[in-house]
């Protein structure tokens, strides 16, 4: 009995294939990506998903500080730190960047997995590099509960490339207080920095021994640079330090020094401002024939940057807050900085200051949160609540980007819509 066999144009697909499916599995013609990020090829070496142009999420299942402490450590990215100490001048750094750059100061929302509720945000600015990339800079000013932000803080000091230590005044005894647990994450680790820059902004304040002080145990460099009054002499130093630690200037991974030119590669990139926001002129006439021609106009110098705050000067807030609560049945106001929560100037009360611009933040906050997880993009910063007995108003203050008002109305004496027009009718300080 002849032995059988397989008719060759009818094999069995599961044993012909079997070869040629396992080839296709380690080697298939569509590759399925799981990550649009890595789809586009954005963000390989920075922590975040872009969301929008000054928006980026990231989604963590642990602790703060340890979830971003791992992102530095997977894509072990290049930036920039920029830690206060007494002074607030962090975030007016970055908004003068920004200003300067024609770009906005951008959001990195830490997010628990599951939940839309930020439990930290952090502040940035893109600075472009010579050879067209950019490099973070952050401020460790945050949004974050108390013990958050200061873990936060020493993860961003201790991970980046170059911290630098923002000194305002402060007496010497208050400042060996703060450096002190600094100090000691510097010597107990882990702590990649190899360099701190010590900037004072306050007059009269003798870094040098603080400095060899934060230093000694540790293998980091802490460098003191000259008084810097204005955030285009700090930038200047800034700057000088990144591009010592990247060779000369002229090299590919090099800082602009001049806040003024800080775009001078010609890069544009996320957080740039949209064509539709950007500056324009007017096209000039054509003359007639045999007219004269005008006189060419003089291009208009930029303004002088705003100069560095110090600890108690005054401003036009304060007379801003007392006009503000000259309002019928206004019985406390307050002008705050929406990045830092912190009050610029008060009137009236009870709530006191520091409750008024902390909820106040809290509250915009959330408002964008709920706005963006809608699908409905970022809220503007106004807003009104009402109870059984007072009115609450919160709107920006115009031509001061980052500063609202929160005025609180009696609803018994008050009128919630009047109150609002009044509010347009008071000029902010220039």
């Amino acid at each position: 009995m002849n032995s059988h066999r397989d008719d060759p144009a009818w094999q069995d697909p599961q044993r012909g294939s079997a070869a040629a499916d396992r080839d296709d599995l380690l080697d298939p013609r569509t590759q399925i990506v799981t990550d649009r990020e890595a789809y586009l090829g954005q963000g390989r070496h920075d922590v975040g998903r872009r969301i929008s142009d000054d928006q980026v999420e990231l989604f963590i299942t642990a602790d703060v500080p340890g979830s971003l402490q791992r992102e530095f450590v997977q894509h072990t990215p290049e930036f920039i730190t920029l830690h206060d100490l007494g002074t607030s001048a962090g975030m007016r750094l970055l908004t003068s960047l920004a200003g300067a750059a024609g770009t906005r100061v951008q959001r990195l929302s830490i997010r628990r997995q599951g939940h839309g509720v930020a439990l930290a945000v952090l502040q940035f600015v893109e600075m472009p590099l010579a050879d067209g990339s950019q490099v973070r800079v952050y401020s460790t000013d945050l949004n974050a509960d108390a013990p958050t932000r200061a873990q936060v803080a020493r993860v961003l000091l201790g991970y980046s490339r170059l911290g630098v230590l923002l000194v305002g005044e402060v007496p010497p005894h208050a400042l060996a207080g703060q450096l002190g647990p600094l100090h000691e994450q510097l010597v107990r680790g882990p702590w990649p920095n190899r360099e701190l820059l010590m900037v004072p902004l306050g007059g009269g304040t003798a870094l040098a021994a603080h400095a060899a002080q934060l230093a000694a145990g540790s293998t980091v460099a802490v460098q003191v640079t000259p008084h810097a009054d204005k955030p285009r002499q700090a930038w200047a130093y800034i700057g000088g330090a990144w591009n010592r630690q990247h060779g000369s200037a002229g090299t590919q991974r090099t800082l602009s020094t001049d806040m003024t030119q800080p775009g001078r590669h010609g890069h544009s990139g996320p957080g740039s401002l949209p064509n539709s926001e950007a500056p324009t002129q007017p096209m000039g006439l054509q003359p007639l024939p045999g007219a004269r021609a005008p006189a060419p106009p003089a291009i208009p110098s930029l303004p002088p940057p705003t100069p560095m705050p110090r600890v108690g000067e005054p401003s036009g807030w304060k007379s801003y807050a007392e006009r503000c609560l000259l309002i019928k049945g206004a019985v406390a106001s307050c002008v705050f900085d929406l990045h830092t929560s912190q009050a610029l100037a008060s009137a009236g009360g009870p709530p006191s200051a520091d409750r008024l611009a902390q909820q106040g933040a809290v509250l915009l906050g959330q408002m964008n949160d709920a706005s963006r997880a809608l699908g409905l993009g970022p809220a503007r910063a106004e807003a009104s609540v009402s109870t059984g007995s007072h009115h609450l108003i919160l709107r920006p203050v115009p031509g001061h980007p980052g500063v609202a008002l929160h005025l609180v109305v009696q609803a018994s004496t008050g009128n919630l819509t009047l109150a609002r027009m009044q509010l347009e009718r008071i000029e902010p300080p220039q």
